[in-house]
């Protein structure tokens, strides 16, 4: 991330910072109400199935009522069972949006 090349004046060395230390990925995760955003969960890393999982029954489930329409895009984590058999359980129904097209 540090610059290559860089501009000093002339006989003097050109100096820069650049960050040190171990980069890693945070995934942010909630529900979007007409009202507000509801249940935020944010994890380290990348999100897979079995966190999916985990958020749909930890946190989204309790914040919403049975009935609630929940719908999903068309991330492949997202087409996962055991979040699907939670939802069915809790009386959800959850449409998955259908591919993007330009036309």
């Amino acid at each position: 991330m540090a610059r290559l090349r860089g501009r000093a004046k002339q006989g003097d060395r050109l100096t820069m910072d650049a960050p040190f230390g171990s980069w890693g990925t945070q995934t942010l995760i909630a529900g979007l109400t007409p009202d507000a955003l509801i249940a935020p969960w944010v994890i380290k890393g990348a999100m897979d199935g079995p966190a999916l999982a985990s958020y749909v029954r930890e946190v989204l489930i309790p914040e919403i009522a049975p009935g609630t329409v929940v719908i999903l895009d068309n991330l492949a984590t997202h087409r996962n069972r055991e979040a699907a058999q939670s939802l069915r359980d809790h009386g959800c129904w959850f449409p998955f949006l259908p591919p993007y097209s330009p036309t």
